[in-house]
């Protein structure tokens, strides 16, 4: 999107690949000329989605996982308690691969004027080379680096003068045209990570979304006389229940002094969607996940894994339930009613208040709850997103909303305040003590590193607004 606003200013683009996969060809397809070199390769072959489940895994050490969730599509838990995927589970993988597949096809398609049937017909071959891609209309012209820079200079018109810039210099670049007043700010709260009950010095770090951190920014920012709109900036799977419902009551104090608005970045899901319901607006990209409105809460069963290891437990209760969430058994019949009861009254409270904040009927966001995830072009059309866009569409909109005329700038103010290599260093919290167990962790996706980082946050019975995807960005458009 940004490259096609850059080239509607009537500048051409032009792009030079040695190597590019799905992501990358697709950025390229934007330019007006694309080169490459001939033993090259092009990776463009689609997507690929390998769900896992340990249930075996963890019975040959004797672990048994056991979990109520509600939603026909709440499935986070299916990773631990089931041998293969729910037809459930597979109906929205097809549906989110349907939509990204969709979108790479059409923007590539777009971009080359190829007919789809011809751009499927290469992504079908899995990897070629760049002259295949040359010879399918995908790629311009064939030459190295070097040569495409003199090319480039050539088409200037003043090849002797044109010079090229670092990315550096050209960030850079004052903005002009634009009257940015101290009397304009724009409050941006990050809310990045897994979402977990803990306090403000802990707000971002170990990939974290904490309770007391995010509220406490977002009241800042209320409270700033200067601030005349806030932006959420929100990338988040979810997390605990309790600790989203603090951050939506501070988003709805928040409204009560100034507009509010949602930017979603790749993930606003579950406990990610709860804390963005109650905001003036939502923006989100098409490709964005949004929704995932559902709950579950477990544990897991450690008494055969005591058995195999010949560890003997003795259990003396005062409490008919004092045993409910105790690692050396499993549910008892009566316990999973419990249980059931306790995540009802939170999807409850859930869709009550996405038909608050969304003007809709309970029945109707019961409907498209259920614990299912949608893309932001199908929540657009369902009602969970008022508008699709990215975050500067978020900026424009905050600026429409707190009555700034569009022709003056404004500055944004980040919050948390952004802390130095140094601190952060210092900082370092339970991410790196896992991560130090348990090096492979490092090489994870960021959401799934995240979600991990997290687990020594929950609280044992807590009830999750957690996304049962997690989606590795590098490979969507």
């Amino acid at each position: 999107n940004a490259l096609l606003d850059f080239r509607s200013g009537g500048k051409p683009i032009y792009a030079h690949i040695e190597v590019a996969g799905n992501q990358a060809y697709y950025l390229a397809s934007v330019a007006d000329t694309i080169a490459g070199i001939a033993p090259g390769i092009l990776m463009i072959n689609g997507f690929d989605s390998e769900p896992v489940f340990l249930k075996e895994t963890l019975a040959k050490i004797g672990i048994e996982a056991d979990f109520v969730a509600h939603g026909k599509y709440k499935n986070a838990p299916d990773i631990f308690t089931r041998k293969k995927i729910s037809p459930a589970h597979r109906e929205v993988i097809n549906s989110l691969l349907d939509e990204f597949y969709g979108r790479l096809v059409e923007g590539i398609a777009e971009g080359r004027r190829l007919e789809k049937e011809q751009v499927i017909a290469f992504i079908d071959q899995g990897f070629s080379t760049v002259e295949q891609g040359y010879q399918k209309g995908l790629i311009d012209t064939l030459m190295f680096y070097n040569d495409f820079k003199e090319y480039v200079k050539a088409l200037s018109g003043d090849s002797a003068r044109a010079k090229f810039i670092s990315f550096n210099q050209y960030q850079n670049v004052p903005q002009g045209g634009l009257n940015i007043s101290d009397e304009n700010l724009l409050a941006v709260v990050y809310g990045v990570g897994t979402i977990v009950t803990g306090s403000e010095r802990q707000f971002g770090q170990d990939g974290l979304i904490t309770s007391d951190g995010m509220a406490n920014s977002i009241r800042k920012a209320a409270d700033n006389k200067k601030v005349k709109a806030i932006i959420l900036r929100i990338d988040s799977p979810g997390g605990s229940g309790a600790a989203s419902d603090v951050i939506w009551r501070e988003v709805k104090r928040a409204r009560e002094k100034k507009p509010v608005i949602v930017s979603v970045s790749d993930l606003a899901a579950s406990g990610g969607y709860y804390i963005s319901m109650a905001a003036d607006s939502i923006i989100a990209h098409p490709n964005s996940i949004v929704g995932s409105i559902g709950v579950f809460a477990g544990k897991f069963s450690w008494q055969k894994f005591y058995r195999k290891i010949g560890l003997g437990r003795e259990k003396i209760l005062r409490g008919k339930n004092a045993d409910i969430f105790s690692p050396s058994q499993k549910f008892t019949p009566e316990q999973r009613v419990l249980l059931r009861r306790f995540i009802m009254d939170f999807y409850r409270m859930f869709i009550e208040k996405v038909a608050e904040g969304r003007h809709m009927s309970v029945e109707a966001v019961d409907r498209i709850a259920q614990g299912r995830v949608w893309t932001g072009r199908q929540a657009l059309e369902l009602g969970l997103v008022d508008k699709l866009g990215d975050f500067d569409d978020a900026v424009q909109t905050a600026k429409r909303m707190a009555n700034i005329p569009e022709e003056q700038g404004v500055r944004l103010v980040i919050y948390p305040r952004i802390q130095s290599i140094f601190e952060r260093l210092l900082n370092q919290g339970m991410a790196a003590q896992i991560e130090m167990v348990f090096p492979a962790v490092r090489e994870l996706p960021a959401p799934l590193r995240s979600v991990i980082n997290a687990i020594p946050y929950f609280q044992p019975g807590e009830a999750l607004y957690l996304t049962p995807l997690i989606i590795d960005r590098g490979l969507l458009p």
